[in-house]
Formats: structure tokens, sequence, C-alpha cells
């Protein structure tokens, strides 16, 4: 499969404060890799807050067509919302130039929306950091959110220490990524764009087994903070890039 020629980053709005990541940042890296191909940086995608809210998750452990309605039943079981990665990325690919839809472009959407799949393994939804396809969807607080934390952090929670959360969190500072850690966010998403990317170049597979390489699917966020600070691709993968 031939490599595209543009990729356009949609900036993730500001809100909340917390969740911040530096698309220019993004661009430089990817720009690094991939010197023949253009890439813009635009603003945030505009939408409807009642649009997206069709793609709102009330029960987890329910697929969408299965969801309750959201506007007679909304639920607010959940601390953070959950959105449908898949729902969203449809809703998102009818707002893009029809011209831009070709596979010379590759669109990546930063958000701070928490987006989500079902899962039918365990019949539930989980976090996910990247959604692939067109348009890609980066979801900010899925960085730190969708990877688990280090196990001892969920075992002092049944041992009782969730009621102060911030202590909690001091005692495992730097075993993985929390909001307002603008810099490690803004590398976990160049990753996830690398992901995007090669999801495109390698007709749909964007990981690999390799655990220094930036293309590691990780599940815990000590996994994706030990990638962010190898800062680099595997030989396979950088060959695959040069080659491109």
């Amino acid at each position: 499969m031939g490599f595209p020629r543009f990729i356009h980053i949609n900036q993730a709005t500001s809100v909340p404060a917390a969740v911040v990541v530096d698309a220019k940042i993004v661009a430089e890296e990817i720009d690094k890799l991939f010197p023949s191909c253009k890439i813009d940086i635009r603003p945030p995608f505009r939408y409807e807050e009642k649009m997206i809210e069709h793609a709102k998750i009330a029960d987890i452990k329910q697929p969408f067509e299965k969801q309750p309605n959201q506007e007679r039943d909304n639920m607010t079981m959940m601390t953070i919302p959950l959105y449908d990665g898949f729902v969203m990325q449809k809703m998102f690919a009818e707002m893009i130039p029809i011209e831009e839809l070709s596979l010379d472009h590759i669109h990546i959407i930063l958000t701070t929306l928490l987006t989500c799949t079902f899962s039918e393994d365990d019949w539930r939804y989980h976090g996910r950091a990247v959604i692939c396809g067109t348009p890609s969807i980066i979801s900010i607080t899925g960085i730190i959110e969708a990877p688990a934390k280090p196990r001892e952090f969920y075992l002092a929670q049944l041992d009782g220490m969730a009621a102060d959360n911030g202590s909690l969190k001091k005692k495992f500072a730097g075993r993985f990524i929390d909001y307002n850690d603008e810099n490690k966010i803004t590398a976990a998403s160049i990753n996830y764009a690398l992901q995007v990317i090669f999801f495109f170049i390698t007709s749909g597979e964007p990981f690999c087994n390799h655990k220094d390489c930036r293309l590691f699917n990780a599940h815990w966020q000590e996994d994706l903070i030990h990638t962010i600070e190898k800062r680099t691709l595997c030989n396979h993968h950088r060959n695959l890039a040069k080659n491109l």
C-alpha cells in the first residue's frame, strides 16, 4: 500500500485544562519520520453537544445497540463519561470534506472525550486511547485512563487507601501518566499518532510486539511510559518508515 500524502491533525480543546497535548510537537515528530508527507494542524473539530451525546455510553455491560435511551434514562454511574469510539468515528467522518476522504489523507483527531469499544470477550466496554480509521481518534483522557496503573495501586485501593487518592497517587508517582502531565501526554500522543499512520501503511497492523517500540500496544501505564522514554521504533518499523 502506498503512503498517504497528507496528514491532518485536529487539536483537542483546552477544556479541561488538566488534559493538554501539544499538537505542534506531535506534528514535528511525525515529520521527522515522514518528511515527504505534508502535515497540517487544524482547530478542534466542532460538533453539537446533542450530536455527540448519541455516542455516550450509559451501561458499560451492554453493546451500543442495547444502550438505555439517553434522553429518557440518562444514567450517571460513571465518574468520567464514556463514548463509543466507532460511533464517534462515524459521526466525525461525515464532517470531513469529501475530497479528503481518499487514501491520500490521514485524519487524526485529538479529543479530551474518553473513547471506548465494546469487547465480546468479557461483554463490556473498555476505555481506548486510540481508534484507528477515518478519521482516527486519539483520546487524551484515554491515555490517562485506559492503560492500567500498576497492580500495587489497585491492591492499595482494596486495602482501604482509596479514600485518600491523592496520597495514593503520590506513592506511585512516575509509574503512570496523570492529569496535568503535558510532556508525557504529548509523548504518548506521538506514539498513538504513529500507530495510526502505520495502521494505514501496513493495511491494518498498527501495533508491534517489541516492548521498546513506540508502536507497542501498551495495556499497562508502565509499559507506555517505557516506550515514550525509549523514543524509538524497532528495526523492522524503522526500516519500513525509511523505505516509504
